[in-house]
């Protein structure tokens, strides 16, 4: 039976997890408005410069991606952390509770990549752009990687796209590590969660291996993503 100090303390995380949630979407919003109509044009600004340094509408567009991925990391670690507490704490709900922490963890990841590759994040918003425009880029873009050099701005494009795979595979690396610590753990008590947890695992670790191949070959990968695919 729960102490009345122990059930304000679970009402109070419960409270915590709502009003995090409700930031994690909100908070971004006082950024005003994002403009991810404008970065093809911003785009193709850049790329004809032939440098690596942004011009100023697009490095705003990286800015403001830069503060909406940390504004959400800032909250999700705090929601994470709260989400994992309240399913240790409450058995009765501990296998919902225990899907929402692994679903904060993931948006976790994702605005942590976010935070590190900003600009990495916006290429598939090229997709938006006029189609003939979009077009010879990519015939450029192919052209550089199949017989070089490489050019600045291409350069800077793989770096962030690189970066962004590295942040991903490890964080889940370490995700898929968690998991197989828990279905270890869970084996004599609960065999199906420690099974469910596996699986969970495992696809995990797929997902590592695909950044990793996409780490060690970049160049097919990132001219399907400029591709819309």
């Amino acid at each position: 039976m729960p102490t009345p100090t122990a059930r304000r303390r679970d009402v109070g995380l419960r409270a915590m997890a709502v009003v995090l949630t409700a930031a994690f979407f909100l908070a971004p919003l006082a950024l005003g408005p994002d403009r991810l109509d404008d970065f093809p044009r911003a785009f193709l600004a850049y790329w004809s410069a032939g440098g690596t340094d942004f011009p100023p509408d697009l490095q705003h567009a990286v800015d403001h991606q830069f503060r909406y991925h940390l504004i959400r990391v800032l909250i999700a670690v705090p929601l994470l952390a709260v989400l994992v507490t309240l399913t240790y704490r409450a058995r009765r709900f501990r296998l919902p509770l225990g899907a929402l922490a692994l679903a904060a963890a993931v948006l976790l990841i994702a605005n942590v990549q976010g935070a590190v590759s900003p600009f990495g994040t916006l290429l598939p918003h090229l997709t938006a752009g006029p189609a003939d425009t979009r077009l010879v880029v990519l015939a450029q873009v192919r052209d550089q990687l199949d017989h070089g050099p490489v050019s600045p701005p291409l350069g800077v494009m793989l770096d962030e796209y690189v970066r962004w795979h590295v942040v991903k595979g490890t964080l889940v690396g370490l995700l898929a590590a968690a998991l197989t610590g828990l279905a270890v753990r869970s084996w004599r008590p609960r065999r199906w969660l420690s099974l469910l947890l596996a699986v969970l695992a495992v696809a995990a670790l797929v997902v590592v291996a695909a950044n990793v191949s996409t780490v060690v070959n970049p160049g097919p990968p990132f001219l399907l993503l400029l591709q819309g695919g």
